[in-house]
């Protein structure tokens, strides 16, 4: 059963966007290209109730089975109206009763935490959600890599030009790139001995990048890819959030070639620069190598998300707690 009775669909995309872009939430999770990328994973599904639009989701990668959730509410050109607010809360509270699950929001930006305190206060209990902070990253700094802070990315990608002279060059990602992106990414998940959550990752993006693809231009994608010996070896892409920031979805390249990630990530920043400001790489989901990795380019900030519950519900709290 879902949770909502709209699913996220690409005709729908002017309507929400809304609500996704008028409101500055700032998180990679709610903007209409990540919710269509996962609408099917995640069983994203949506109502408007008051002005506002309240998105539902059920997840089971924590080992919760079918376990649903809410994003923050996002209001109706980003006019915040608390007594439409809280009837909006009303709506959602009876929902949960109804399916018997416990009352859940995620992905609550740390800014956002206010309206939901102010509105029903002592009402709950938010957990810092460490693994699903965002990373925000100048494009400049990553387009440029100057100065110390960049200086090993710098050599890895000026290794990288001097091996691969003459046999690379450098293209806009676009659906014409589909099956062989897909082939690429079936080639680097073969390379990789994961297991468990990591694993489930890799499947679901190769479901993704099927289902996603073929609408790039129409989900206002954008991106870089690298051809090395006519052969596609490298691409990223990603989508708006707001006016001055883009989320960079996906990120994928052949580790045979030394360099290749600072490569295509540079790359990626310099195909947007001077539309956008900022770039949200997302974020890490508790993967050490992730961490590492989004780390060692020096965010700028970080989009630091909670979890919300029920003050009084001790199991949510008991379970969520164990995910920090």
């Amino acid at each position: 059963m879902h949770f909502f009775s709209n699913e996220i669909t690409l005709d729908k995309k002017e309507e929400l966007g809304n609500f996704l872009n008028r409101y500055p939430h700032e998180t990679s999770g709610l903007t209409f290209t990540s919710l269509y990328m996962w609408r099917k994973s995640n069983q994203f599904t949506y109502e408007i109730i008051d002005d506002f639009l309240c998105v539902a989701a059920r997840s089971n990668f924590e080992g919760f089975e079918e376990e649903p959730f809410v994003f923050p509410l996002l209001p109706l050109n980003g006019e915040c109206d608390a007594a439409k607010m809280k009837d909006a809360m009303g709506v959602i509270f009876d929902r949960f009763r109804e399916l018997g699950k416990p009352y859940v929001m995620r992905l609550i930006p740390s800014h956002m935490i206010k309206h939901y305190q102010e509105l029903m206060p002592g009402k709950f209990l938010f957990l810092e959600d460490r693994a699903n902070h965002d990373y925000v990253y100048k494009v400049d700094d990553l387009a440029n890599l100057s100065g110390r802070r960049f200086h090993g990315k710098k050599n890895h990608v000026n290794k990288f030009n001097k091996e691969l002279e003459g046999r690379y060059e450098v293209i806009p990602m676009s659906a014409d790139l589909a099956d062989e992106a897909i082939e690429l990414l079936t080639y680097i998940d073969g390379k990789k001995d994961v297991e468990g959550f990591e694993a489930s990752m890799l499947g679901e993006e190769a479901m993704i990048l099927k289902d996603t693809l073929p609408h790039f231009d129409e989900l206002g994608m954008e991106g870089a890819a690298i051809r090395i010996d006519g052969k596609l070896e490298a691409y990223a892409f990603g989508g708006p959030l707001g006016d001055n920031t883009i989320v960079e979805h996906i990120e994928k390249g052949n580790i045979d070639y030394p360099g290749i990630y600072q490569k295509i990530n540079q790359e990626f920043c310099k195909a947007v620069q001077g539309k956008y400001e900022f770039v949200n790489r997302e974020e890490d989901m508790g993967l050490e190598g992730l961490r590492k990795a989004k780390t060692s380019y020096k965010p700028c900030r970080m989009i630091e998300k909670s979890i919300a519950m029920l003050a009084d519900d001790k199991e949510a709290i008991a379970r969520y707690s164990d995910l920090g």
